[in-house]
Order: structure tokens, then C-alpha cells, then sequence
């Protein structure tokens, strides 16, 4: 932490003080956690931050859990830079009402935000309370997670965990989920936006990055739609990758989707192409999209006649194990995964919407017996996705939506 108490009740912020001055005040001073008001200690050296400590492992919120002085270093510069742009912020500022201290604290007009520098790995349990803590109080909170934590796979690919999902934001229905990181070595603040999950652990995204000092707050939220072709051209890659892919060895639910898949008389190599499609809210669900897609279109629609009819409601009962039941206090929109992967299949006129919750199939499901007729199929099919996602975004491709904070 950048602050600490004194005796009697004052707070100091240690990296205003010089070399000398600190070595006087640790020779004179006591200190204490200014939220559980147990002794803290400076720690200070010619390579790191001035800063306090608790003298042991604690359970206090003000506790740095581990991240210590790449931490530090970000919070401060972070602070920093909202102080020269004439923001309203306060470091470590604590917030009676609801018991907590953010690591900034920012006014803007009526709006309050609370922002979160997280450098090291919590019970994501811790996350979603403090982000709720904030949201019962009328904050709204902002987690920007150290660069430490970020893992770049590909121009437009983010390695992602359990973990780092949780800090998945969406301000409004209109964006696609964001995640912001800083590296205080750099300086580099990096926003990974219109995120669309592949699988259990990437996501499809833009990736910018900016020096700190090169762009304001309120930039950080003025997010351009992502371009058809630059999602359409990844997900292709991606659907290759799986198409071709041979495991060495399967277990746990894996196993039981290959399992079912030859209880279905099929193989991954010989799956329809309109299996694993990306849909924006994939990040509600447990299971990967080629398992919960195959389990709609397989177990499903193709065993339907032509004009069968089936419900949402039965998709959704089918899947039940497959759609997670965690919240992500951070994103607003009510996404449905399996609506939205339905209605891909009726852009593609493989099933008709009849009323909101029901379907009608239209078109049989094309199976395959070949790898290389497999591959064709899907890059025919990602084609025809591409211009039915041009025609839809095409009013708006250009637009630039912005948040007010």
C-alpha cells in the first residue's frame, strides 16, 4: 500500500517523501493499515516504490496479496496519469459504506469509479464481491489486471484462463466484452476489445496498445466495431486447427463428447460445418462451442423431418450441464449464447424462426465422410457467414460508440 497512519490518525502517502526523509520518519514513526489498523512497515530500496507492508500474512483488503512492488509501481503511475489530465482522483481512498478501498478513486460529475489494479491471482470469489461491493454502493468499477498476466497468442488471439474471465467488462448491450492491462515497466496500457471466446482458453479480439501518456481516460472506452473479415479470417484459422486436430490423449469431458460423437455414428473430422460458429456470449458456457453446437445440431434438429418443429426451451434442457451458472457481475448484457447460435442457422436458411421461442428445420445437415471435403465445407460456409455479418453491421462499421463516464 502507498499510505499508511500515523499515531494520531493522519495519513501519509510515502513516495512524496525523499530518500533521507523516509529513513527519518521509519527511525521515529509507527504505522498502520489504515483500513484494520495493524502495524505496517516501510519497505523502501534504490529499485523499488517507497511503500508499507503488513508484517505478516493477513487477511486485510489493504493487503497487496502478493503483488507487492510491480504493483505499487502500476497504482502510482496509474494515479499519476489521472492527476495530469485535472481528474479527480484519490489514491486508496476507503469507502465507509461499503468497507472497502479501491486502489483509485475517481469523481467524474456525478459519476463515481472505483479502479482495481490486480497483478496477482485471488480466489475469483474475492473478485466478484468486491465488484458487487462497489456496484451496491453506486460505484462503478474498473479492473485493469498487470500486463503480467496478459498472454498474447497471435496478432488478434488472447490467451485466457478461469481467472482472467472474471474481468471481462461490457458497458452496454451495443459492445462486446473489453479487458484492459498496463505494464508499469513499459509504460504500455493495452485494451483487448470486441472479444469473441473460441475456446476454453482464447479469445478473438483487437489488441491495442498505447503508451500511457499518449491517450486520456475517456479514450480508453471509445471502442470501433470489429471488422467481419478480421473475426471471419480468425475463426477460420481457428475451425482449421480444430478440424485437423489429433489428440494424443482424452479425458474428462472431452472424452465424454467423443464418446457421444461415436454413440452419434460421427468423428470430429466428419462434423457438419455449421458445428463451432462463433457467437458473441460463448463466455456463458462451460463446454467449448463445437461441443454444446454438435449437441444442438446432432442430438437435435437432425433427426427432425423437414418442417419438424423444436424449441429454445429444449436447447436449453438439452444443455443444462453446459451453461455455467457463475455470474460476471462486469457485463450487463443479457447475452444467450444458443439463441445467438440459432439464429446464425437461420441466417444460413438451415432452420426458420416461427415465433420467439420456436424453430422449424428447413434444410438437411451435410455430413462428410472425407477430411478435404470437411475443409472445403467450412471455408464455403465462413464465406457465407461473412457477407450475412457484413450486410448486418454494414450501416454501422464505421461507428465509434463511446461510453461517458
Amino acid at each position: 500500500m502507498l499510505q499508511a497512519k500515523l499515531n494520531n490518525g493522519k495519513l501519509i502517502t510515502l513516495f512524496q517523501y525523499s530518500k533521507m526523509e523516509i529513513e527519518k520518519l521509519r527511525a521515529n514513526q509507527q504505522f498502520f493499515c489504515p483500513t484494520c489498523n495493524e502495524k505496517v512497515i516501510i519497505k523502501a530500496g534504490s529499485k523499488t516504490i517507497a511503500h508499507f507492508a503488513h508484517r505478516s500474512i493477513t487477511d486485510c483488503q489493504s493487503s497487496d496479496g502478493g503483488e507487492g512492488v510491480y504493483h505499487e509501481q502500476g497504482k502510482l503511475l496509474l494515479y499519476r496519469w489521472l492527476q495530469a489530465q485535472g481528474l479527480n482522483a484519490s489514491l486508496e481512498e476507503y469507502i465507509p459504506s461499503i468497507k472497502q478501498r479501491p486502489d483509485i478513486f475517481l469523481r467524474i460529475g456525478k459519476k463515481k469509479i472505483a479502479i482495481e489494479y490486480q497483478c496477482a491471482r485471488i480466489p475469483t470469489v474475492n473478485v466478484q464481491s468486491r465488484t458487487k461491493g462497489y456496484l451496491s454502493g453506486g460505484i462503478q468499477p474498473l479492473w485493469i489486471l498487470g500486463a503480467n498476466l496478459f498472454q498474447r497468442i497471435g496478432r488478434n488471439l488472447l490467451k485466457v484462463d478461469h481467472f482472467t474471465l472474471q474481468f471481462l467488462q461490457q458497458y452496454s448491450r451495443d459492445y462486446l466484452p473489453v479487458m484492459y492491462f498496463f505494464d508499469p515497466h513499459s509504460n504500455i496500457f493495452l485494451t483487448a476489445s470486441n472479444l469473441y471466446q473460441t475456446d476454453k482458453n482464447r479469445m478473438i479480439g483487437i489488441l491495442n496498445m498505447e503508451k500511457l501518456k499518449q491517450i486520456h481516460f475517456k479514450n480508453i472506452f471509445k471502442i470501433s466495431r470489429i471488422q467481419p473479415n478480421l473475426l471471419i479470417n480468425e475463426w477460420k484459422k481457428a475451425k482449421y486447427k480444430f478440424r485437423i486436430y489429433h489428440p494424443k490423449r482424452i479425458y474428462g469431458k472431452e472424452q465424454l463428447w467423443y464418446k457421444w460423437l461415436y454413440y452419434k455414428g460421427t468423428h470430429r473430422e466428419q462434423l457438419p460445418s455449421i458445428i463451432y460458429l462463433p457467437v458473441p456470449s460463448q463466455y456463458r458456457m462451460v463446454t467449448p462451442p463445437w461441443d454444446w453446437q454438435s449437441r444442438i445440431c446432432l442430438g437435435i434438429i437432425d433427426p427432425l423431418p423437414l418442417e419438424g418443429a423444436f424449441s429454445l426451451s429444449t436447447c436449453r434442457y438439452q444443455l443444462q450441464r453446459s451453461i455455467s451458472t457463475e455470474s460476471l457481475p462486469l457485463i450487463k448484457s443479457p447475452g444467450d449464447p444458443i439463441l445467438e447460435y440459432l439464429m446464425i442457422l437461420c441466417s444460413l436458411n438451415l432452420i426458420q424462426q416461427l415465433s420467439k421461442y420456436q424453430f422449424v428445420k428447413k434444410r438437411e445437415i451435410i455430413h462428410y465422410t472425407h477430411m478435404e471435403d470437411a475443409l472445403i465445407g467450412d471455408n464455403k460456409l465462413m464465406d457465407e457467414i461473412l457477407k450475412n455479418f457484413k450486410t448486418k453491421y454494414e450501416h454501422d462499421s464505421h461507428l465509434i460508440r463511446y461510453t461517458k463516464y
